[in-house]
């Protein structure tokens, strides 16, 4: 058997090593590495870390000085971000990135560990965990998908039993303004049949988990707050929504009472005016949480 030629393993070697070669260059792409971490670590509850304004600002970042940069200071004694500190090797991607000059540059930054700190493997980009930020992303919108699934469940209920009721009292030959005991007897018996029990039990099943997600979400919104900025902000206005969505709320469950009763009455004229604003509130309730969220992603894209 022909053994391979000495070329012919050098070609095997490199191709064997070419692809961990590149890994390593990708490990440390300057500024784009640094901006890895700061959003997977910082993003969460600071908005500006998501940008290279953002962290290059002069209270944060004095280029070439990290001592002087509380951007560094701050992870290098472990003081941010809470809970979890930076691995040794991200702190000192940082610590360089800033002796280099805090650039936007993404061409790989020599690093140097400074004395007193033990040496370390080529810094690596921030290990996948939890992100508080894209966890409240995905569970507001789900939320408010949620309210918009309700929402559209209980429209569906109340437009039924009101198309149902006018075809009842056109058959009996009931003028809309004397509405009988009849219309009521027959309303409250198509309310009470399974169709309308599984619709109205549907509703409050949809509402019920849209709600439990979005304070489960209003938890890691707290846990992000930062400082009030002058001016009406995207976060601003994403804080109002929440206590809107809890105003919205009891009154939506307030009017899902009343135009139970109102069923159960045969008022027709409660049941239609009641109904409307039932239904009104709760689409709003979604529309108000989605917005809110569109709203502050776009103001973070821009950053």
């Amino acid at each position: 058997m022909n053994r391979p030629s000495a070329f012919a393993r050098m070609a095997c070697l490199l191709l064997l090593v070419l692809p961990f070669a590149a890994a390593a260059q990708e490990a440390n792409q300057g500024f784009l590495t640094v901006r890895q971490i700061m959003e997977t670590s910082c993003a969460a509850c600071h908005d500006w870390a998501a940008s290279y304004e953002g962290l290059t600002d002069p209270g944060r970042v004095t280029p070439g000085s990290p001592e002087k940069s509380s951007l560094y200071t701050l992870v290098a004694d472990d003081s941010m971000p809470p809970g979890e500190p930076l691995p040794v090797t991200q702190k000192n991607l940082l610590r360089a990135w800033i002796v280099a000059g805090a650039t936007a540059s993404e061409s790989p930054i020599a690093i140097t560990v400074p004395e007193g700190t033990a040496a370390s493997a080529p810094a690596q980009p921030a290990p996948r965990r939890f992100n508080k930020v894209k966890f409240h992303q995905i569970s507001g919108f789900t939320s408010g998908s949620l309210f918009l699934a309700a929402g559209a469940v209980g429209a569906v209920q109340w437009g039924t039993l009101i198309s149902a009721g006018h075809a009842e009292r056109e058959r009996l030959g009931i003028d809309e303004d004397e509405i009988s005991s009849q219309c009521a007897a027959y309303i409250g018996d198509l309310w009470a049949n399974p169709f309308h029990q599984t619709l109205r039990w549907t509703h409050v099943g949809l509402l019920s988990a849209g709600e439990a997600l979005y304070l489960y979400n209003a938890v890691t919104g707290i846990g992000m707050l930062t400082k009030d900025r002058p001016g009406l902000t995207p976060q601003d206005l994403h804080r109002y929504a929440f206590f809107t969505h809890a105003t919205l709320m009891v009154t939506e469950i307030v009017m899902g009472m009343f135009t139970t009763s109102a069923i159960h009455s045969g008022s027709h004229w409660t049941m239609v005016g009641v109904g409307a604003a039932h239904t009104a509130v709760g689409l709003a309730i979604p529309l108000v949480i989605i917005g809110s969220g569109i709203a502050i992603n776009g103001s973070l894209r821009k950053k």
